[in-house]
């Protein structure tokens, strides 16, 4: 694979990972919280929108972060490396890590989480989520420039009628 489009997607393959841990980290400390949270929601409508919504947001930037890192990673590997699916690819994880992002961001700010005191898993969970977002906004980003540098460099066409 040339350089120009191996290095960034070496660079995606190690971001996504980084998330990946850093997701991995957030969830579980929000998890010391889920017997409380799903307590609170058999008494609460709010609570229960708060806890379905802290599981989707976060199992969403999971699931993203997890499909940008496998197709990363496949793209690296000479064996399984398509360059016609290659931009698509790109397409795609530039839409699903964007959608995963606006999702997260609407949930996990300082408007909506505020800091707790005295909780202090939980509130680095919180700021956890913050970076997520950042992360996730990072790879869109990301994705969005190695399609375009796959594509003008001329490794990455999509063949249009076959």
């Amino acid at each position: 694979m040339p350089l120009a489009t191996s290095v960034p997607l070496v660079l995606l393959a190690f971001i996504s990972l980084y998330g990946i841990s850093l997701s991995y980290k957030t969830i579980t400390r929000l998890r010391a919280y889920e017997q409380q949270s799903e307590k609170a929601a058999e008494w609460s409508t709010t609570a229960a929108e708060r806890l379905h919504k802290t599981r989707t947001t976060q199992a969403g930037a999971a699931i993203t972060l997890s499909l940008s890192a496998l197709a990363s990673l496949s793209l690296l590997t000479p064996l399984l490396a398509a360059p016609r699916s290659a931009l698509p690819l790109a397409v795609l994880n530039t839409a699903l890590l964007t959608a995963s992002r606006v999702h997260m961001q609407r949930f996990w700010n300082k408007r909506v989480q505020t800091q707790i005191p005295f909780v202090e898993k939980f509130n680095r969970a919180v700021k956890g989520s913050e970076e997520l977002v950042t992360v996730l906004q990072l790879l869109a980003l990301g994705w969005a420039a190695a399609g375009v540098l796959g594509w003008v460099a001329g490794n990455w066409r999509v063949a249009v009628l076959g």
